[in-house]
């Protein structure tokens, strides 16, 4: 992976690169990515998966594989009609698991 370029603005102000990231199994299949600042420990959420999230993702990189090779115009647009409603679908998801996860640690 890409290092990436991270200021911590929520506390000390600190520019560092992100290289790993780190993953939390919260409660039933809920995972949890985020990173720390690596000088003063604050915690930035990058997002929250749960089964069906990750089947969605796994069916959009397999659509996007798949999307490389097409020739037919109109196999490549039914294709990215289904990309779509896939990304589309997995953002509603993935709202609705990131409101959950976070009233519970309020």
């Amino acid at each position: 992976m890409e290092p990436i370029y991270a200021r911590c603005d929520k506390s000390c102000g600190h520019n560092f690169y992100v290289q790993h990231f780190k993953e939390d199994k919260l409660h039933n299949t809920i995972e949890k990515t985020y990173f720390n600042c690596p000088n003063c420990g604050q915690e930035y959420v990058c997002f929250y998966t749960d089964e069906e999230v990750r089947k969605l993702l796994k069916r959009q990189r397999e659509l996007q594989r798949k999307l490389k090779w097409m020739t037919d115009d109109a196999e490549v647009k039914a294709l990215l009609i289904e990309l779509e409603g896939i990304r589309a679908a997995t953002k509603e998801r993935m709202d609705a698991i990131k409101q959950e996860a976070e009233k519970q640690h309020e």
